[in-house]
């Protein structure tokens, strides 16, 4: 009975040999099997047969769609060939004894599927890098690039708008050259109230040329109201950060006093 079988499943394989594809070229599709064990099973021709399994990959340039088509039989001696397997076909096999019940599990490798949505990973990745913002240090390299003129014209409104996407990173050095811009009048009208405010949120952050500058500012008295206290205060902050003509400053103003 199981030899009956055995040859009734086999007749099922006649009409279906096929090679797996390889298409090369911009556009492709490529079939590829994947030895899991031998069986004893002999193709329509006499052919020796192992028990595979089968994806499908289409490709434009990389990887654009992979499915898993489950088991097929294999030809020995033959990367290509192959016999197609459906679920009606497994059974009479099983029944018969020449495949075992349940059939070995396989698994599709993780390099596999990358290759086989590589397209859209590449797409993802390249998405990723375009869109998502850049780090708060290499968006002040590209504000100092346009403000000194590295290698490009000097731009004070590109610069600007480089430090201010800095600076909302809390970036200290950004906060300071927004400071200074302001209160220069480059690349936006002079505005000393928007000028303090970024010093100070520099100096927040630990900037000790902010200290610095705000001290200059109440000390000489040219953009607001001189005022030798705060520009104590501030020289004094900077002095603590190690700043030594600060420190003299403070010297300055308490001797003076």
């Amino acid at each position: 009975m199981k030899k009956l079988l055995f040859l009734i499943a086999l007749l099922t394989l006649v009409p279906n040999l096929a090679s797996a594809r390889r298409i090369g070229g911009i556009f492709g599709k490529s079939e590829r099997i994947q030895k899991i064990t031998d069986v004893d099973i002999k193709g329509t021709n006499g052919e020796d047969l192992y028990l595979a399994h089968k994806t499908t990959s289409l490709f434009i340039f990389m990887g654009v769609y992979m499915t898993d088509d489950g088991y097929v039989l294999g030809v020995k001696g033959s990367i290509d060939t192959y016999y197609p397997l459906d679920e009606e076909q497994i059974k009479k096999f099983q029944t018969s004894g020449v495949l075992p019940t349940p059939l070995p599990p396989y698994k599709i490798e993780l390099t596999e599927w990358l290759w086989g949505f590589s397209l859209w990973i590449l797409l993802a990745v390249l998405a990723v890098i375009w869109f998502f913002p850049k780090n708060k240090e290499a968006l002040f390299t590209q504000g100092c690039k346009y403000y000194f003129g590295k290698n490009t014209p000097v731009n004070y409104p590109k610069a600007m708008r480089y430090f201010e996407k800095s600076a909302k990173k809390e970036y200290g050095p950004a906060m300071f050259n927004l400071g200074v811009m302001n209160l220069s009048g480059q690349g936006k009208d002079k505005d000393v109230d928007s000028a303090i405010e970024f010093l100070e949120k520099a100096s927040k952050l630990g900037y000790v040329d902010a200290n610095v500058t705000l001290g200059n500012l109440y000390y000489n008295g040219s953009e607001v109201t001189k005022d030798l206290g705060k520009a104590e205060a501030w020289y004094k902050k900077a002095c603590d950060q190690g700043h030594s003509n600060a420190c003299k400053m403070v010297t300055h103003i308490q001797e003076a006093s």
